[in-house]
């Protein structure tokens, strides 16, 4: 198949998505021309924040290949992923992402990946969200790496 038919597929599995109350978001991992994982956005039905599409098109490709390293797959979603899908991607060893509608686009229907976007652009300190190193006396944080 394409990666505009992959991406078609995609849409279409959004749309049904939608269709049943959820967020129009879908996506699937493929590797070698075969589906190695799809999902689908469910963070209205499981009350899950991490029920993103993408994240759940990796866990069943993690699954079903039984391995969390997914390099040598290709990611298709309906969306550019947001910076929390684009995290589990890195951390996936996927390389290679397509997708349909982009942050810019998914603005006119919500801006909340667009400022995520740029919150992570401003330095940590300039955030929202603040972030702070605490080590507790006596203790390296680093000992549970240490540790084996």
């Amino acid at each position: 198949m394409s990666h505009q038919q992959w991406i078609a597929q995609c849409i279409e599995s959004a749309i049904d998505n939608a269709s049943r109350g959820q967020a129009p978001f879908a996506a699937l991992v493929v590797k070698e021309g075969r589906v190695l994982g799809e999902g689908v956005n469910d963070v209205k039905a499981t009350n899950d924040l991490t029920g993103h599409a993408e994240v759940r098109a990796l866990q069943a490709a993690a699954r079903a290949s039984g391995s969390r390293r997914l390099a040598g797959c290709v990611l298709y979603t309906s969306c550019e992923p947001c910076p929390m899908c684009l995290g589990a991607i890195y951390w996936s060893g996927i390389t290679e992402v397509y997708y349909g509608l982009s942050i810019e686009g998914q603005a006119e229907f919500s801006d909340l990946p667009q400022r995520q976007y740029a919150e992570f652009r401003r330095a940590p300190s300039e955030r929202s969200v603040h972030a702070v190193q605490v080590s507790p006396e006596g203790m390296d944080p680093r000992r549970p790496f240490l540790a084996k």
